[in-house]
């Protein structure tokens, strides 16, 4: 359904100027109708609807389009991410990028692959100057640029920058605003292909709680665990910015 429609979508502004289309409904309906059908006691929710379905302790997260913007202009770097969260802890995620024609996908202590090959992500001391590192728009206006190291980047798709750092295309990325439904599957890839989760206000966090922050308020890097401590080491607020901190539960 996504490849057949991508070039013909119909978007429309959400109250926070986002874009939404008919393609991220219509696949959201579909993805909750097939969980609802195999797993009728897990909740379902998502981005572009409420939750619904069972009272289980398990809740699957829905990305219909991650990258909406970009697949609204025709730049070809989306993705559709099905994350499954039980008791707050993050246990399995499935991410499909059509565009590339690839799938990532991780179980909890089962290891991060792609297709049929095992991510494992690459680690290092320090940060070469050629190094991709991915900061968003929303990281952009918090994190000083002048403080962080190697080629800095913006994808438009928080799925596709977690699951690459796991494959080492990225060496790091850092979210910013993201929502349970932008992360739920991208965290349980990264982490079990080795990465970890810090902030820019110094914490360090597990998969369960990067959910239980979301939305991700202060800016939060994904690296391998040598490279996010270079990197929370070097990266800076910008002046008259400083970053917050999510409070105790």
């Amino acid at each position: 359904m996504a490849r057949s429609r991508c070039r013909r979508v119909t978007p429309h502004e959400k109250a926070n100027l986002s874009y939404v289309t008919d393609l991220d409904n219509d696949l959201e309906r579909l993805i909750r109708a097939r969980l609802g059908a195999q797993f009728p006691d897990d909740a379902l929710t998502g981005e572009e609807y409420g939750a619904e379905g069972g009272g289980g302790p398990r809740r699957w997260s829905i990305d219909p389009i991650d990258g909406t913007g970009n697949m609204v202009h025709g730049l070809p770097l989306w993705a559709i991410s099905i994350g499954l969260i039980a008791a707050g802890e993050p246990v399995l995620g499935v991410i499909a990028v059509p565009p590339l024609g690839e799938l990532f996908w991780a179980v909890q202590g089962g290891g991060a692959w792609l297709d049929g090959l095992r991510l494992i992500a690459q680690d290092a001391d320090e940060f070469h100057n050629q190094d991709n590192v991915c900061v968003g728009t929303n990281a952009l206006r918090v994190i000083d640029p002048r403080s962080l190291p190697g080629r800095l980047r913006d994808l438009g798709s928080a799925c596709c920058e977690q699951t690459f750092v796991a494959a080492n295309r990225l060496q790091a990325c850092t979210l910013l605003g993201e929502g349970a439904h932008d992360i739920a599957a991208g965290i349980v890839v990264a982490s079990e292909a080795g990465c970890q989760f810090g902030t820019l206000s110094g914490d360090r966090l597990s998969p369960a709680e990067m959910v239980r922050r979301t939305p991700i308020t202060c800016p939060t890097f994904v690296a391998a665990p040598r490279r996010l401590d270079a990197l929370m080491a070097m990266a800076r607020p910008l002046p008259g910015s400083e970053p917050s901190r999510a409070p105790d539960p």
